[in-house]
């Protein structure tokens, strides 16, 4: 039997474009960030799966090896979190349980969120001999620390972030499907929506994540990656009129400017736009599906990004 180089790197990253080891440290390692609450237990714990994922350069398994340390990670958080509550109980209490009792210091989506987490936590907990998922897992890792933060909020901190999106919501309302400019990087954009996705409690205080959608234009439209990308900006110093918004982009500290428009160019661009659209799903009739599927993709990427720099 040949002997195993433990040192030599798993060929499938060179698929990937990974270039080098630090190639691969640079792209694909997450770093644990845990906020002030977080329990030393817990941020040490973490420090396994960062070394796992690190091997993963290695040897390719090694990420769910890691996916799934994480995954007890946040089981274990759970029960620490009860236990820091005085409300752990004795002997074995299944997961869902746990759960249940946590929810009243918690918002109704984040409780979602964490019954998601542990469908993930059973699924890597009874998996089949020889399953992989690798690569695909690596925004679900960040998502998943972003969740073992959350069980460690205050349950004020919680429902203020809650709230703090609702009202940008319900003052954003009608900008959600209006037509409008965007004044963004010198250039003037029209767009069919905006929309805010998530809010920021700690390091992103004061800052919201935000979708603007493009209409297509003049750009030739015969598959889902040939409609224009969404623009997804992290905001800050948000102001909203009936007219619009005004904010500034927290990456360039560039004022951007919303406005609603109804200059009769500009609605029948976005007429030509629709008729287009008509069309385009006469020959593909999933292909405005596959479009909102890439968006929701990008987006939930994206808000696990801010998630994350907020920590």
């Amino acid at each position: 039997m040949k002997e195993i180089d433990y040192f030599k790197p798993d060929e499938i990253w060179e698929v990937f474009n990974v270039k080098s080891e630090d190639d691969f440290r640079e792209k694909y390692l997450l770093k644990g960030k845990f906020h002030s609450l977080v329990p030393e237990t817990i941020i040490n714990d973490y420090k396994v799966v960062e070394r796992l994922m690190y091997y993963s350069y290695f040897n390719y398994p090694l990420i769910d090896e890691a996916f799934s340390k994480s995954t007890r990670i946040f089981e274990a958080s759970v029960t620490l979190k009860l236990e820091i509550l005085v409300l752990k109980r004795d002997g074995f209490e299944p997961l869902h349980s746990k759960l249940t009792r946590l929810k009243e210091v918690c918002s109704n989506d984040l409780f979602e969120q964490w019954i998601i987490a542990k469908k993930f936590r059973n699924d890597f907990a009874h998996r089949e001999a020889g399953a992989l998922m690798g690569i695909i897992l690596m925004n679900a890792f960040k998502h998943n620390l972003n969740l073992i933060n959350s069980i460690f909020l205050d349950s004020s901190t919680i429902l203020n972030k809650e709230s703090n999106l609702k009202n940008l919501l319900q003052q954003s309302e009608h900008l959600e499907k209006g037509l409008l400019i965007l004044e963004y990087k010198t250039q003037k954009i029209l767009i069919f929506g905006a929309k805010p996705f998530a809010t920021g409690i700690i390091n992103n205080s004061n800052k919201s994540l935000w979708v603007f959608i493009p209409i297509t234009g003049n750009k030739i439209i015969q598959q889902v990656n040939d409609f224009p990308p969404s623009l997804i900006l992290k905001l800050e110093n948000v102001e909203i009129n009936e007219k619009g918004l005004k904010a500034t982009d927290t990456e360039t500290k560039e004022v951007i400017q919303l406005t609603i428009t109804e200059n009769a160019e500009n609605v029948e661009k976005f007429n030509l736009h629709n008729k287009r659209i008509a069309e385009i799903e006469k020959i593909s009739p999933d292909i405005s599906l596959e479009y909102m599927s890439m968006l929701k993709h990008k987006t939930t990427k994206e808000i696990a990004d801010f998630l994350y720099e907020d920590w």
